[in-house]
């Protein structure tokens, strides 16, 4: 079997780049597949990629349109040098009108975020928010030309409702001996990048209330981008000696495994790969219910959900995280059993299945 991914880079540390790795990996390993991983952007891939994945970089360059017209044309050139059995788009809005244009190939988009991951933003102009709106509009009406769109969870195909839609969720990375590792301390742990829909302000906020009553606990921040602003907001709060951020690491087993518990304030979410991480070691979580992916996760038993913007009661999940003032073992329990769907044989079992039925098509 031979299978091209469009991608836009492999250098990220984020879900994204990590599923992508792991799935080519095991379609190599497991498969003996050839797989091609086409990006414009040939910084080195953050994640280890078996040396048999065959990675293929764009240059793309100049205006909107001109740009535009280079990616198609480069991307059909290499789908007509490759002749792949399938081609996975996994990028932006570009990559939404790839249908068109690739023709007796099944072509599937894989989704990893929410149908809203084009955020409006406060004090935006009224032409930038028009834009988007005609944005979602556009890719929810061209994305049916996909020979399958796959999305991470039942709330995410909701979103979107398409008549090609499929569910297949990312699979979990995080072993058995690394779990049997965890020792929890006194650090509330977020994985985010920092970017607006990732709420990191909104994490900040809560923060300052919780370490006036728990000094002893620290906040750990790991996330790629400019953490200026989010530093300065720490700062004006006061909190910065109970606050620490960090850039993103290869090794994320040893940071999890200290981790008191798990947070996330997330505007928008696909299916945090971060949250399912955190869950496999039985970190306590505690999540706002934001479209659309910690609803998907977190079903009572294994972690609190709170109604998005509601500080009052995430702060009160996190105090009685802290003061142990809750079921803590049947809560991690719970956490490390619900992530066992995700399984990276269980999930890659599907994708299988889907590729081979588009095959025979």
């Amino acid at each position: 079997m031979r299978i091209v991914y469009v991608i836009p880079r492999m250098s990220g540390e984020g879900g994204v780049q990590r599923v992508i790795a792991m799935k080519a990996n095991y379609w190599v390993q497991q498969h003996q597949a050839e797989v091609h991983l086409v990006t414009h952007d040939p910084t080195p891939s953050f994640y280890t990629l078996h040396s048999h994945v065959r990675l293929h970089y764009m240059k793309l360059q100049g205006n909107r349109l001109g740009y535009f017209i280079q990616y198609i044309k480069q991307v059909k050139g290499l789908i007509q040098q490759i002749q792949p059995d399938v081609v996975m788009v996994c990028d932006g809005f570009k990559g939404f009108f790839l249908p068109y244009f690739i023709r007796k190939i099944p072509c599937v988009f894989e989704s990893h975020g929410s149908y809203y991951n084009r955020v409006f933003q406060p004090n935006q102009s009224w032409v930038k928010d028009m834009q988007y709106r005609i944005e979602l509009a556009v890719k929810r009406h061209i994305a049916k030309r996909f020979s399958r769109f796959v999305v991470l969870s039942e709330a995410s195909a909701s979103e979107w409702n398409l008549p090609n839609s499929t569910v297949i969720p990312n699979p979990n990375w995080v072993t058995k001996e690394a779990v049997q590792s965890y020792q929890p301390t006194p650090i509330a742990l977020v994985v985010a990048r920092h970017s607006y829909e990732k709420g990191i302000d909104r994490v900040l906020a809560i923060w300052k209330q919780f370490t006036g009553q728990h000094p002893d606990w620290q906040l750990h921040i790991y996330g790629s981008g400019d953490a200026t602003d989010h530093q300065l907001l720490a700062s004006k709060l006061g909190i910065t000696p109970s606050v620490r951020f960090f850039e993103p690491v290869h090794q994320m087993e040893a940071v999890y495994q200290k981790a008191g518990m798990f947070l996330m304030t997330s505007r928008f979410e696909g299916l945090p790969m971060s949250m399912i991480e955190a869950l496999a070691f039985g970190i306590p979580c505690v999540a706002y219910d934001c479209p659309v992916g910690p609803r998907s996760l977190l079903q009572g038993k294994n972690g609190f959900l709170v109604q998005d913007k509601d500080d009052a009661t995430f702060l009160a999940r996190m105090n009685a995280i802290a003061s142990n003032n809750y079921a803590k073992a049947e809560m991690s329990n719970a956490a490390r059993e619900s992530v066992q769907q995700f399984e990276l044989s269980i999930v890659m079992r599907r994708w299988f299945d889907l590729l081979s039925e588009l095959r025979v098509r």
